[in-house]
């Protein structure tokens, strides 16, 4: 690790501290500022980690990270932008999906089986039914769901369907094959915080509003963004 990627990495950080002064202190005008430029920033983040080597696999992955940036903007807008947001996520999350997939594939075939790969399988389907099953119980309970138009309830379940797939896949890659990079354990990390923030979303903005509850949509959000790129470039073999 060199000097410049420690100095850019506190750069990103530095952004994400400013981004979550601006939302704990309720800085309306600086905050359309600061939450794109903060997802601006781990998209430069990551092209300057890969040494701006645009190979496909990490353009794809640079695609679902800019549908993340465009995300950011659609729910910074009036609320009738919200679809456009939750698409915005749901096609980043599908690119994620995808290339943490075809990763599996990859080091399956160049690794081998984990010798525990099955039961390590068995515990992630586990989590994800959990993860799903608190989703319906606790983030978005009946009442709340009786007063959302029918299709607009479908949308948020596919997307938090899809959202836990990412988690189960980002977990998949370092459970089954048979030899992974420590690094790479940013990327479950990441999926995980990635679906703590989304389920805080929504939980303020369709079953209580708390207000204390949207600095930490922020900080695990960019948390999120910031790991699944770590663990992603770890997976590509470009940090050690």
């Amino acid at each position: 690790m060199t000097e410049r990627f420690w100095l850019m990495t506190a750069v990103v950080f530095a952004i994400f501290f400013a981004d979550w002064l601006t939302v704990g202190f309720s800085w309306r005008k600086a905050e359309y500022i600061l939450k794109p430029a903060a997802m601006a920033m781990v998209i430069l983040w990551t092209c300057f980690t890969a040494g701006w080597t645009f190979e496909v696999l990490l353009i794809l992955f640079i695609l679902g990270q800019t549908a993340g940036l465009a995300g950011d903007i659609f729910l910074m807008l009036s609320p009738r932008w919200f679809l456009a947001g939750l698409a915005s996520f749901l096609v980043g999350h599908l690119f994620y999906i995808g290339l943490i997939g075809r990763q599996i594939i990859t080091a399956t075939r160049e690794f081998g089986l984990n010798h525990y790969a099955a039961w390590w399988m068995v515990l992630i389907i586990i989590i994800w039914a959990v993860m799903l099953r608190l989703f319906y119980r606790i983030v978005i309970p009946e009442a709340p769901r009786l007063k959302m138009l029918r299709y607009f309830w479908i949308l948020v379940q596919v997307y938090a369907w899809i959202l836990g797939i990412l988690v189960m896949v980002s977990f998949l890659l370092v459970t089954i094959p048979a030899n992974y990079s420590p690094a790479m354990l940013f990327l479950p990390a990441g999926a995980l915080l990635f679906f703590i923030s989304d389920s805080l979303l929504a939980y303020d903005r369709f079953t209580r509003k708390t207000p204390a509850i949207r600095l930490w949509v922020m900080v695990t959000y960019h948390l999120a963004q910031f790991g699944l790129a770590a663990g992603f470039i770890a997976a590509l073999g470009i940090i050690p």
